[in-house]
Formats: C-alpha cells, structure tokens, sequence
C-alpha cells in the first residue's frame, strides 16, 4: 500500500511525537499516573509501528488493537483510550491528515460489581514475596490495607508520606486531579514502610521505582500486574490485583462503618459507587441469615 503523504502534515519521529504529546499533558497538570500510564502504552504502540506518525492508518490501529484482543474489556479500553488520545493530539497538531481510531468501534466496558476475596487467600499471596523484595512485600500490602487503586499507590511519592506520631497518612494524587488523605492504621505496615524508607535512603522522589533501569522512574502498571500474577501463582490461588482494593472495602462495610467514610478513603465521586459495596454487604448478611436458619432448623 502506498502511503500520500498529506500536504499540512509535518515530518516527525514517534518518539519525539509521544514525547511531546506528554509533555503537552505534564503541562495540562495531568496526573503522574496518568502520564505513567500513557508513557508505556505507547511505547508499546511504537513498538508495533516504529514509523512516522502520517503513515498510521485504521488497519494500522486496527491491527495494533488485535494483539490485545484477548484482553479483559477494561485493559483493552485502557490500551485504546491512551492510543485515540496520542492520535487525536497528532491531528491537532498536523501530524496527521485524520484520526484514524475515530472510525473504530471502542470497546464497551460495564461497570462491574465490586467481587472481594477471602483475607486468608491475600495472605498466602503476601507471605509468598520474598523477604527481600521490601517493595513488592511493602506497594501490596499497602493496597491490601488501604484500598488504594494500584495506579495511586504507584503514584505516591516520598514527599506525600507523613509520618507523624500517631497520625500516620499519606496523601493520595487521584482521578481528576483531587487530594485525599489516607490513614495508615496496620501497624506491621507501618513498620515495613519505615524499614523501607531507612533501607532505600529515599527522600524525595516516587516511592516505588523500577528496580532495574536505573532511572529512577516510578514503577509502572504493567510491571506491578505481572509481579503480583507472579506471587498469586506461587500462592496457588487467583486474585485479581485490583481484588485487593475490592477486598479492603468489602471489610469496611462490612465491619459497620459508615459509607461516607468508605466513599472517602476510597476516594469515589458519588455514593452510588459505594453503594455497590453495601449491595455486597446485603449479599453477605443473608448468606449468614440462611447459615443461622439451617442450624436453627437442626
């Protein structure tokens, strides 16, 4: 196939391309996880089609959303969200004559309901990191304890963490640009995450970083999901990472606390999202109404 190049389009690099692309976001005050995210899907991207941007075309992008094709619908979107975004700023700036991801179909994602997993289970997960992987055994016991989204915990850096006597917090950069605070109550966490900080000598800086590119650079998504898959293998049970933050919430609600608090620990827009997890908790109640009935009807 012969690609025309179109005469306002402007001759660039894909690198320089989703370079600038980022920087345009870093400047749009654009979340580091965000830019995180965006950073490695589209390496990925460029990995596939390491040419100049006027030559994408839809069976480019097409073909490039097949090799994930067997993907969760949620990843897929993920995937696809990060690519139409870097397209659709390449024809803004007239390094393309059109977008062609428009005239793809996105993938449809459905809310699904919030599924928890027995604490037990996480904790086979847990006690199979090694004692000398201080960050895999530190980044998801803090999900486990907090609730954080991974993208969040991922995004903490050691500025955000507070350790003050008895108000121990770190403070959460989420979706949308907004700042919570999130207590740190276990113990043992706290006690990892300061051997933590003494180990590394970090003082400023992402909390968790790539072990082995010697950047610096906060570790990413992908690398963290393929880390715990890992350690679920070895504990011979399936959890899902994002189960961790499903889990924490499901004992909160289900321990009485109030869901305004739930809401804001978890960092929702709308109660509607934690009304999810009360549904759950409704769930479970019965479940124990008919366990208390058959040992009635004994």
């Amino acid at each position: 196939m012969t690609i025309i190049q179109h005469p306002s389009a402007k001759l660039t690099t894909p690198e320089s391309a989703i370079r600038d692309f980022l920087s345009e976001l870093r400047s749009a005050n654009k979340s580091p996880r965000t830019l995180t995210t965006y950073r490695c899907e589209l390496e990925a991207f460029r990995s596939y089609f390491p040419y100049d941007p006027s030559e994408i075309t839809v069976e480019t992008v097409r073909g490039y959303y097949d090799t994930f094709s067997q993907l969760a619908p949620a990843t897929r979107a993920k995937k696809q969200a990060a690519v139409s975004s870097f397209l659709g700023w390449c024809f803004r700036n007239d390094l393309i004559e059109s977008d062609p991801s428009q005239k793809i179909m996105k993938t449809k994602v459905d809310a699904p309901m919030p599924r928890g997993v027995k604490p037990e289970d996480v904790e086979k997960v847990l006690k199979k990191i090694p004692k000398e992987r201080a960050r895999d055994r530190l980044l998801f016991g803090l999900i486990y304890s907090t609730g954080l989204r991974a993208s969040e915990a991922l995004g903490i850096h050691v500025e955000d963490v507070d350790l003050s006597l008895d108000d121990e917090h770190i403070l959460i950069h989420g979706k949308g640009g907004h700042t919570r605070r999130v207590l740190l109550q276990d113990r043992k966490l706290l006690k990892r995450l300061k051997a933590y900080l003494n180990e590394t000598g970090y003082e400023h800086g992402p909390l968790f970083r790539a072990l082995y590119n010697g950047s610096g650079d906060e570790l990413c998504y992908q690398a963290a999901y393929e880390l715990w898959n890992r350690y679920c293998k070895r504990a011979g049970v399936s959890i899902k990472l994002h189960q961790l933050r499903h889990t924490h919430a499901t004992q909160l609600v289900n321990q009485g606390v109030n869901l305004e608090i739930v809401r804001r620990r978890l960092g929702h827009k709308n109660m509607q999202t934690t009304l999810r997890y009360a549904e759950l908790s409704d769930k479970v109640a019965d479940d124990e109404i008919r366990k208390w009935s058959r040992r009635n009807r004994q």
